[in-house]
Parts: structure tokens; sequence; C-alpha cells
């Protein structure tokens, strides 16, 4: 039995180090979900409630830094009356990403980045005239701006990576044009 633990040992302690080696390649490509709450409705009870998810693809280039594309929908509730208005955001995001700090084996990466946001803003999914004759006046309209990220990596494995990030949107046409987001999500690197 003794002999068993130490060769489950010696080959996890092989893995690790190969896992190591292989941490931020040039070319490697990952896939990545994330969600999480918005515009400070973690603080207050009070608040309207506000979500989002996303899908995105990171391309690393290297120790140095990586390169983001991808979507997120983001979701918003008003309350009105007895009921409420719903808003949705439909966002496509291109940007780039820096390591600030990281230890010397890389399982913990802090990282910065930028992006560049544009995409379509729905309001009350479309339905304008409420339930107490009441008009919604604003109209659904393409939205466009920025976001700066701030993200903290952890790596379980070579191929897993758990994170959590805190973002700040700014979109310009939008009836929320400051979006702080906060959230958790797992990027798994497929090459």
């Amino acid at each position: 039995m003794k002999r068993v633990m130490f060769y489950v040992t010696l080959a996890f302690m092989l893995v690790v180090n190969v896992a190591w080696a292989q941490r931020f390649e040039k070319g490697q490509l990952a896939i990545e979900l994330r969600s999480g709450l918005a515009n400070g409705y973690f603080f207050s009870k009070y608040q309207n409630s506000a979500y989002f998810a996303g899908l995105t693809a990171n391309l690393y280039t290297g120790i140095d830094s990586k390169w983001v594309a991808g979507g997120e929908y983001y979701h918003k509730k008003y309350d009105y009356k007895d009921s409420s208005l719903k808003l949705a955001q439909f966002t496509g995001e291109v940007g780039h990403y820096f390591p600030l700090v990281f230890d010397c084996k890389q399982n913990l990466v802090i990282s910065a980045g930028a992006s560049a946001l544009a995409g379509y803003e729905r309001i009350n999914w479309g339905r304008h005239l409420l339930y107490d004759k009441a008009i919604l006046l604003n109209q659904d309209h393409f939205i466009y701006g920025g976001a700066a990220t701030l993200e903290v990596e952890f790596f379980p494995s070579d191929k897993l990576i758990i994170f959590a990030t805190g973002r700040e949107r700014i979109l310009f046409g939008s009836l929320d044009k400051f979006n702080g987001q906060v959230g958790i999500g797992t990027r798994f690197l497929i090459k």
C-alpha cells in the first residue's frame, strides 16, 4: 500500500510540473464562461436587480498578454408600480488583457484589460404600451463604448482556470451608461 501511495504521489508531482510548463504559451486558445451581478445590486436590497452572462474566446500571445473576443447578455429590471420594466443588452467585445502580478509557478495571476463594446439594447422587449395605458417613450437602439477589467485567475489544473472579475463598462446611447459588474467564471484551454 505504501508503494502505491508513493507512485501516485510521484505521478501527481510530475503532472503538476508539466502543467506549470504549459501555461500562457503563445497561441493557446481558451473558451470562457462568466456571469455575475451588476450595477451595485450586490450592495443594496432596494436596488433594481441586474445580472450578466457571457461567452468569450481568449487567445494567448505569451506570458505578456491575451486577446479576448466574445459576447455578453446584460439584464436589468426596473420596478414600475405593481410590475417591472426589463432592459436587455446584447453586446460584443474585443479586448486586450495583460498580467499585473503572478507567482513564480503562475498558479495565481492578476490581470487588467481594456475592451471595446458594441451591441443592441431592448427596452421592455419592444412593448411600449404598458398595462396601465402609459406609453414608454424610450426606444430600442444600438449602443457602443468600452470596459476596464480587473481579473484574478486561479489554475486548479493545466486546462482549467477559475477566475473572479470586476469591471466597469461605459455605454453611450444606453439607459445605463455606467455598469459596474462583479462576477465569476471558468476558462477551458482547448488548444
